[in-house]
């Protein structure tokens, strides 16, 4: 069980402790449906057994050393082409506290759901959003970091003890995301976006850097240059023209 000692206004003022479910994003929007569920609620879990990913695939997580948690947020302010916001400060908020740990970790932010330290996936993000009405009704947002794993992870994958060597207390890492996120939120809903895009754009991975990557024409080189206010993402190719990108139009190699 999680307990939250984070100093903020609403997020995490409601926090529903699972000792295991299938989905925490799920979990959410049943309750949701139901009403039970307030602006800010946090549901954590020690055990997810079907945690869900961007393009279908499955978050998987060891119980009980990992985080995995939803937040529930009603973010009306937001027209539904401004839905990539949310990505940029769930994934700012994650880079910080990464950061706080270690400042010498070679972290970024990988678009558009990911955080990477040096090449390795350490924290997945996935944000499901109800539009009604031009706005943004309700988002789900759902995050996995790898905290105190060290056994079967994925080749690919790394987590903030493997980096470290040290042991975290859950609790209290859960409670640094949770306050940044709400100061990144706050700074949202403020409309203080340029500054939320600065920072954002200073973290990318791969940016500026050539780098292989394989869209519906094929493989190529490119130079990823930054994101669209959409959150499109922006690679210049050999022939120095700008491609440019949505969701799971590009992957990299």
């Amino acid at each position: 069980m999680h307990k939250i000692f984070a100093n903020t206004l609403f997020i995490g003022k409601q926090l529903i402790s699972l000792p295991s479910c299938h989905s925490t994003n799920d979990i959410v929007a049943d309750m949701a449906v139901q009403g039970s569920i307030y602006e800010g609620a946090v549901v954590s879990t020690e055990n997810q057994t079907k945690g869900k990913g961007q393009r279908g695939n499955t978050w998987l997580s060891a119980p009980g050393e990992n985080l995995t948690f939803s937040i529930y947020l009603k973010p009306k302010f937001l027209k539904p082409t401004q839905q990539f916001e949310l990505n940029r400060i769930v994934s700012l908020a994650l880079f910080d506290v990464i950061k706080s740990i270690d400042n010498d970790m070679k972290a970024f932010i990988k678009w558009p759901n990911d955080l990477y330290v040096k090449n390795l996936k350490i924290a997945g993000i996935l944000i499901e959003n109800n539009i009604n009405y031009q706005q943004i009704s309700q988002s789900i947002i759902g995050i996995g970091l790898n905290v105190n794993q060290t056994e079967k992870l994925p080749s690919t994958a790394t987590s903030l003890k493997v980096i470290t060597e040290k042991t975290f207390a859950l609790n209290e890492v859960l409670s640094s995301i949770i306050s940044r996120i709400e100061h990144y939120y706050l700074m949202l809903r403020s409309n203080d976006v340029r500054v939320i895009h600065q920072l954002y754009e200073q973290q990318l991975y791969k940016k500026d850097k050539v780098s292989f990557f394989e869209d519906s024409k094929g493989k190529f080189n490119g130079i990823i240059r930054g994101t669209s206010t959409e959150g499109n993402l922006h690679i210049e190719d050999e022939a120095e023209n700008i491609r440019k990108y949505q969701f799971k139009e590009v992957r990299f190699l």
